[in-house]
C-alpha cells in the first residue's frame, strides 16, 4: 500500500509538470497575440477540462499547483517526484507559503521540509494537516513575518455562499461567512423553526429547512402543519410573497399527470411528480417553437432566446454546469451587420448557450466549434471532444444553418477585448496587498511595545522583534 501511495505521488507530480509546461506555452502564445479575449489561464483550463473529464475550477487549481512547484517550491517538487510527499500535503504547503517573498521561500521551504519528511529512522513520523500549517506559520512568523497569511483577512476576502445540485430533487447550500453573520442566522432560522405550534409534526431541523423559504419570501414565520382549524397560529397574516424567478421545462403530458421527467434550470432532471409539485404555484406559460422565418436583427427575439435556452439545458461547453438562463446565446457562424441576409443567421441552427468565459473562449480563435446535432469542439492540439445539449429536447435540435465557423473572424471579433490585467498579475497585487497590511500592522504592534520610544524603530534590514 505505501509503495502504491509513493507510486501515486510520483505520477501526480509529473502530471502537475505538464500542465505547467502547457501553461508556459501558451501564456507565450498568449502574450504574442494581445488580441485575444481569454487569458492562458482560461485557455488551459478549457485543455485540462477537457483531457481529464474536469470541470474549470478543478482544472485551475491544477495550474496554480503546478505553477507554484515549477517556480517556487522547487524543493517540495522533488520530494513528490520521489514519492516523499502526496498531492495532500503538498497543497498544505502551497498554501501556507503563499505570501512568502521570493527572498525567503527557499530557507522557508527547507526549514518546513525538514519536519515534514522526519525520517522515521529517527523517530520522526512526519507532519500533515493542522501540524503542518502550524510550522509552517511558525517558521515564516520568524524569517518573514510579512508572509504570514492575514487568515481571518483572507477568510473574509473568500466569503461565499454557493448552492449545488443534489440526489434525489435535493440541493445543498454551502457557504463560509463572517463568524457575526453567521450567529445571526443560525438564530434567526431557530425563531422561524419555533413559530409554528406544538402539535406540528416537523422536526426541528426539517422546520429550519423550512424557515429558509421563509427568509426567501419575506413571509416572517412557518407556516403551521398541524391540520388543526382552531391553531392559533392559522391567525397570522402572511405578506405577499415574492416569488424568485426558477425556470422550470416541461412537457404538456407530464403537466397532466404523465410520468417524462422535468428539467429545472441550474439544477437537471427532476422527477414528474416533484415538477408538478414546483408547477402547483408557478406561472405556466407554453414555450413555441421559433417561427420558421429568418430573422435579419442580431439579437434573437424571445421566443427564440427562450426556445435556445430550453434545448441547452446550461452552457453547451465541456464540463461545465452554468444554468442556461445564466449564459450568452453565441453565433456560430458570425452575424453579417452590414448584410444579415449573407450569413450568420438568428436561427435555432447556428446559435450555442455559452458561459461568458466560454463564450470569450471560443472567440479567442483557439478553439474550433462544429456540429451535427451534438457539438464537437477541437482543441488546439487536434483533440477532438463531443458534447451534446443536456435540456429537457436537446436531443431534437436541428442543426440548419450550419455550425462550423470562421476561426480567423472570431479572432477578429476579439481584437477590442483584450484585458486590463491578467490572472497571474491579480494574485501577485492581491499578495503585494495582503503582505503591506501584515507590514503594516506589524509596525504598529512596534510602535506601541515597551522601550519603542528609547529604541527607536527597527531599521528596515533589521530582524523581527518577534
Amino acid at each position: 500500500m505505501t509503495d502504491l501511495h509513493r507510486s501515486e505521488s510520483v505520477v501526480a507530480e509529473r502530471k502537475l509538470a505538464v500542465i505547467a509546461e502547457l501553461f508556459l506555452r501558451r501564456t507565450a502564445e498568449v502574450e504574442s497575440d494581445g488580441a485575444w479575449t481569454s487569458t492562458a489561464h482560461e485557455v488551459v483550463e478549457a485543455e485540462i477540462g477537457a483531457a481529464l473529464t474536469m470541470g474549470r475550477a478543478a482544472a485551475g487549481r491544477l495550474i496554480g499547483l503546478g505553477m507554484s512547484l515549477r517556480t517556487r517550491l522547487h524543493a517540495t517538487r522533488e520530494a513528490m517526484a520521489r514519492g516523499d510527499l502526496d498531492m495532500y500535503r503538498v497543497r498544505l504547503i502551497e498554501d501556507a507559503t503563499a505570501n512568502v517573498s521570493d527572498d525567503w521561500i527557499g530557507e522557508v521551504e527547507h526549514q518546513l521540509l525538514e519536519q515534514v519528511l522526519a525520517p522515521p529512522r529517527s523517530g520522526g513520523t512526519g507532519l500533515t494537516g493542522r501540524r503542518l500549517t502550524n510550522a509552517a506559520n511558525r517558521i515564516i512568523a520568524r524569517l518573514d513575518p510579512a508572509g504570514v497569511r492575514a487568515k481571518r483577512e483572507k477568510a473574509q476576502a473568500d466569503r461565499f455562499v454557493g448552492v449545488c445540485a443534489a440526489e434525489d430533487g435535493m440541493c445543498r447550500i454551502l457557504g463560509s461567512v463572517p463568524a457575526a453573520q453567521g450567529r445571526a442566522f443560525d438564530a434567526r432560522l431557530r425563531e422561524l423553526a419555533n413559530t409554528v405550534c406544538a402539535k406540528d409534526l416537523r422536526t426541528y431541523e426539517q422546520r429550519r429547512a423550512d424557515g429558509l423559504s421563509a427568509l426567501v419570501d419575506g413571509a416572517g414565520f412557518v407556516q403551521c402543519e398541524c391540520g388543526r382549524v382552531d391553531c392559533g397560529q392559522r391567525s397570522r397574516i402572511a405578506t405577499t410573497a415574492r416569488k424568485p424567478l426558477v425556470h422550470l421545462i416541461m412537457l404538456d403530458a407530464t403537466l397532466a399527470g404523465g410520468d417524462e421527467p422535468a428539467y429545472l434550470d441550474g439544477y437537471g432532471i427532476v422527477d414528474a411528480a416533484h415538477a408538478r409539485e414546483i408547477a402547483a404555484d408557478a406561472d405556466v406559460e407554453p414555450v413555441p417553437a421559433p417561427s420558421s422565418v429568418v430573422p435579419t436583427t442580431y439579437r434573437p427575439g424571445a421566443v427564440l432566446d427562450t426556445w435556445m435556452r430550453v434545448l441547452a439545458g446550461g452552457c453547451e461547453w465541456l464540463h461545465c454546469d452554468v444554468a442556461a438562463w445564466n449564459t450568452d446565446l453565441d453565433h456560430h457562424r458570425p452575424f453579417d451587420h452590414s448584410d444579415p441576409a449573407a450569413g450568420g443567421p438568428t436561427v435555432a441552427g447556428n446559435m450555442t448557450a455559452y458561459c461568458r468565459n466560454h463564450h470569450r473562449l471560443k472567440h479567442s480563435g483557439h478553439w474550433k466549434v462544429t456540429a451535427d446535432g451534438d457539438i464537437e469542439l477541437v482543441a488546439p492540439t487536434g483533440h477532438r471532444y463531443r458534447t451534446r445539449s443536456s435540456g429537457l429536447l436537446g436531443a431534437g435540435r436541428s442543426d440548419a444553418g450550419g455550425r462550423d465557423h470562421d476561426a480567423d473572424r472570431d479572432r477578429d471579433h476579439a481584437a477590442a477585448a483584450v484585458r486590463r490585467r491578467t490572472r497571474a498579475q491579480n494574485t501577485e497585487a492581491r499578495i503585494r496587498a495582503e503582505r503591506r497590511r501584515r507590514r503594516a500592522h506589524l509596525d504598529a504592534v512596534r510602535r506601541r511595545s515597551p522601550g519603542a520610544q528609547a529604541s527607536g524603530a527597527c531599521a528596515a534590514d533589521e530582524p523581527s522583534p518577534f
